[in-house]
């Protein structure tokens, strides 16, 4: 009787296993849509969009944490019904060691999410380099509006003369 409890439970952890992962893409799906958005915004410098975007994305990964943390349980209760070693306990070796037909559909789907979670990491990284492309241009004209101008030559844009000026404002006297 001792020897079916643990098959019983584990049947019961590997039947969790497909809804656990159906959530954690869909979330990977929420999160790529995130990312969307955010690209929309940089490329459009709606910089008031970024708090609402950022605070769904906080959301959305609070949400994938929950999930990494339930399905380790999860992956720690077929590892110790499996007998599978400590260096060993990751999805796919564990799933290996199942040997079942459903183990083989949950890897598949497991498969798929893995490539999900690629394709979201890649495009974290273009709007990443598109950020810092942002910040340095911004960097850059900060530096060109600050360049000290000679006094005495700089007319304002009504055409009278500048002694104090706004560099983005002052015209320079030609000739």
């Amino acid at each position: 009787m001792d020897g079916q409890v643990p098959i019983v439970n584990a049947s019961i952890s590997l039947e969790q296993l497909p809804s656990i992962l159906a959530r954690e893409s869909a979330h990977c799906d929420l999160l790529a849509q995130n990312i969307v958005q955010e690209r929309d915004a940089i490329k459009r410098m709606a910089l008031d969009e970024f708090l609402s975007i950022n605070q769904s994305r906080i959301s959305i990964l609070e949400s994938l944490h929950r999930l990494k943390d339930e399905l380790d349980l999860l992956l720690d209760d077929l590892a110790h019904t499996y007998q599978v070693p400590l260096a060993n306990r990751t999805m796919i070796d564990i799933l290996h060691r199942v040997q079942s037909p459903q183990a083989g559909v949950i890897l598949e789907q497991y498969e798929r999410l893995a490539e999900k979670v690629r394709a979201v990491k890649q495009d974290i990284a273009v709007n990443q380099v598109l950020i810092h492309s942002v910040q340095s241009f911004l960097v850059r004209a900060l530096e060109a509006h600050r360049q000290a101008l000679p006094e005495g030559d700089l007319y304002s844009e009504s055409g009278s003369r500048q002694q104090h000026h706004v560099p983005a404002a002052v015209i320079r006297r030609q000739g």
